[in-house]
């Protein structure tokens, strides 16, 4: 009878050990890095493209497909923090040419910034330009702001 009480006492004490152990530095609860903020409009009008797909080129030369945005009018893209560089392809259907598809280049440097123990390093993306490599049904893309600290503004304007 003793020892099943000190059994549940020592269960109990090793469990509020447990459960009050983590402190809020432990845990991140927010992106650190922000995404590239692209917004989408047709002669001065916000659009909704029906589908985009997005590609991203590797440095390895791989190509990763960012995804499927569908009845967007702006989109957030992940930029390579390991390079200088991202290039992004957009297209609008699945099978289109590489020939076909529209091909933008992000330039920036790179800074790292401390956010806390839990979420470590955030980058910042500063001196950013972009690029139209080749483009076939977009008309324009201008750039909106050459750093990237937040996700809170767009970055970069694409007219179709």
């Amino acid at each position: 009878m003793f020892q099943k009480k000190i059994n549940i006492l020592f269960t109990l004490f090793f469990l509020c050990i447990l459960i009050f152990s983590c402190v809020d530095d432990d845990v991140c609860d927010k992106v650190t890095t922000p995404r590239l903020t692209i917004e989408l409009d047709s002669l001065g009008s916000k659009y909704k493209k029906n589908r985009l797909y997005v590609d991203r080129k590797n440095p390895d030369g791989t190509i990763q497909s960012e995804g499927v945005f569908q009845k967007k009018d702006s989109i957030q893209l992940p930029l390579n923090s390991l390079s200088d560089e991202t290039i992004f392809y957009l297209y609008d259907t699945l099978h289109t040419p590489d020939s076909c598809k529209n091909i933008i280049t992000i330039k920036y440097l790179t800074e790292q910034h401390f956010v806390s123990k839990a979420c470590g390093f955030k980058v910042i993306f500063n001196n950013v330009t972009y690029e139209a490599t080749a483009l076939t049904n977009i008309k324009t893309i201008t750039g909106k702001s050459n750093h990237i600290y937040n996700e809170s503004s767009t970055n970069l304007h694409i007219a179709y």
